[in-house]
């Protein structure tokens, strides 16, 4: 599925850093929700309007199947083309180096190995985790007329003194342009505390503008699409259709509330869109009506929340998720002791683990980054 851009309404668009408007939650959608929990909490009757229109205990999540066809993974080849045309605007003010930015659920290295794809761009492998302990630079390359591209500039750093000194050591190369034109991938947790410790330039630093609820409205709609007619998905709080079709676009009155809890980003609302569709217990049959669940299912944190994990998990996101050999190396704790840690949450849905890889889960995130906000440690600005 590719979705491109309108030239009059940018679907992708490419944006200096500190150009990003975070999505806004509308005055309607701010009272729907007032009262849609005043109603949970009261319990109020049908008289006063507030009854779902469909039960949630009545439906059941789709099938991956459908979930293929509705919602399939993102195709970021429109962000690729976005970052040519960005890149092409500015010229060569943009300096010999651009750091492309992205939440962690944004896959900002997969847009970037698509763009280096698209511009026959050398592509550098990701270092060992021994040459970054040992002090070595994290990439070595001759200057050249190709540019090259570093997807994860997060899987190059440990934050470790021998592997920052490496780290910097590289960087400052690029900076002053004696690796000739290139363009960095960067986790945005990883750019806060490389922007902070490393005093990298913020004028160097691009990404894809927020996708507010016309945007997401836009893009699950046409992702829906993709597969064929357009079914029609209705909230099951209201009833009312999800997608209500205008004269030049689909606008969501539901999408707006999500845009917001998931500050603009779509990789992140992807994943609330699939956990949130669902269909009457089907008899045989395709259900013609599919209906967006209010419940974002977030996973949730435990109550007592003590400083041991406040870390664990800052650490986590700091790094773009971390090996568990590493573990120990960025800790102050032992690798026993991280991990049991890191086993409860997981129990919890708040951080997963792949190929021994851990990482804050895509439904934890948004829980996460509060309680980070609330023990005031250092965020993203995504």
């Amino acid at each position: 599925m590719a979705q491109d851009d309108q030239p009059e309404s940018p679907l992708w668009e490419m944006i200096a850093l500190d150009q990003r408007a975070l999505p806004k939650a509308s005055q309607v959608s701010q009272a729907r929700q007032r009262w849609r929990c005043l109603g949970r909490w009261l319990r109020v009757g049908a008289e006063a309007g507030d009854d779902p229109a469909k039960d949630e205990a009545e439906l059941q999540h789709l099938s991956q199947v459908r979930l293929a066809n509705l919602a399939p993974p993102i195709d970021w080849q429109p962000g690729a083309r976005a970052l040519t045309r960005y890149l092409a605007e500015v010229g060569d003010s943009a300096g010999p180096v651009t750091f492309l930015i992205g939440a962690p659920e944004c896959h900002h290295a997969e847009l970037l190995r698509v763009w280096a794809m698209q511009q026959a761009a050398r592509t550098l492998p990701e270092p060992l985790p021994t040459s970054l302990l040992a002090g070595d630079s994290p990439w070595t390359l001759e200057p050249s007329e190709t540019p090259w591209v570093i997807p994860q500039l997060e899987r190059g750093f440990l934050r470790q003194a021998a592997a920052l000194a490496g780290l910097r050591s590289f960087l400052e190369e690029a900076l002053a342009g004696r690796l000739g034109r290139g363009v960095i991938g960067c986790d945005s947790w990883t750019w806060a505390y490389l922007h902070h410790t490393l005093a990298l330039p913020d004028a160097s630093a691009v990404t894809l503008q927020a996708f507010d609820g016309a945007r997401l409205s836009r893009y699950f709609a046409h992702a829906a699409r993709a597969a064929g007619k357009l079914p029609a998905i209705r909230a099951v709080g209201s009833g009312e259709s999800v997608f209500a079709e205008g004269e030049e676009a689909l606008v969501s009155r539901e999408l707006q509330p999500l845009a917001v809890h998931c500050r603009g980003q779509l990789g992140l609302a992807w994943y609330y869109w699939r956990a949130r569709l669902c269909e009457e217990a089907p008899e045989g049959h395709v259900a013609d009506t599919l209906w967006l669940a209010e419940n974002l299912d977030d996973a949730t944190l435990p109550g007592e929340v003590g400083e041991e994990t406040v870390l664990l998990l800052h650490t986590l996101l700091l790094h773009g998720g971390l090996d568990e050999a590493l573990l120990p190396e960025v800790l102050p704790l032992s690798h026993a002791r991280a991990l049991s840690g890191l086993r409860q949450l997981q129990r919890r849905g708040v951080v997963s683990c792949d190929a021994d890889r851990w990482r804050v889960a895509p439904l934890g995130y948004v829980s996460v980054r509060r309680l980070l906000e609330e023990r005031t440690y250092l965020l993203d600005v995504l």
